[in-house]
């Protein structure tokens, strides 16, 4: 599992099984030392932190569940037929369309919405999902985990509509390899996204 912070990124491996001299799991208190310790670096920006976690994942999620708020997202990486991709400019910062969850959707109605409402701009359903990237952040007053599932999708090439009361600037229509570029220089979560697309373009080619 990878999670970002700002810049920062955390790989956390947990096992499934130990090996016969570790019969052992970790305990309790002290999983959530190790954890804890993980996040602190995380947290205070160390670029990339890796850790080797001998625990049960489900005992990892449920760290995570006790320590953050958990938040559902959905979003898309839209091309059109020229080839081109769709991207928003949000606070400043080059990004996809994406957003929270809303009560009895899926995530891919909750993505096709997004990203419609931020860019005008309606997807083809069937969306095919790209990857999951996790991110932390502090917001009213709390530490949040967001789960984003972003899709690739097709649309028409009409003329985006950014959605400004949601701090959008700019809706526009980018080439492939451009946007891949901004991609790469966004946060660390559009980062992993870039790569995951590039590697399964290349899967399917």
């Amino acid at each position: 599992m990878i999670i970002t912070f700002q810049d920062s990124l955390l790989r956390l491996h947990a096992a499934s099984r130990l090996s016969a001299s570790r019969q052992q799991y970790l305990g309790t208190e002290a999983l959530a030392r190790q954890l804890d310790d993980c996040f602190d670096r995380l947290i205070a920006g160390q670029p990339e932190v890796e850790a080797h976690i001998e625990a049960d994942p489900r005992r990892v999620a449920d760290y995570l569940h006790r320590r953050f708020r958990m938040v559902k997202a959905a979003g898309g990486l839209v091309t059109a037929p020229t080839g081109e991709c769709l991207m928003i400019l949000r606070d400043g910062h080059w990004d996809l369309p994406k957003g929270m969850v809303e009560r009895g959707e899926t995530l891919r109605q909750a993505a096709l919405r997004e990203v419609e409402e931020e860019t005008g701009v309606r997807a083809l359903p069937h969306p095919a999902l790209i990857a999951k990237t996790y991110h932390i952040y502090d917001k009213y007053g709390g530490w949040h985990l967001k789960q984003t599932s972003w899709y690739a999708m097709r649309a028409q090439r009409s003329v985006p509509r950014p959605q400004t009361e949601e701090a959008i600037s700019q809706a526009v229509w980018t080439q492939q390899d451009e946007c891949l570029q901004r991609l790469g220089g966004s946060y660390r979560s559009l980062q992993i996204l870039a790569q995951a697309y590039i590697q399964q373009k290349h899967a399917v080619s």
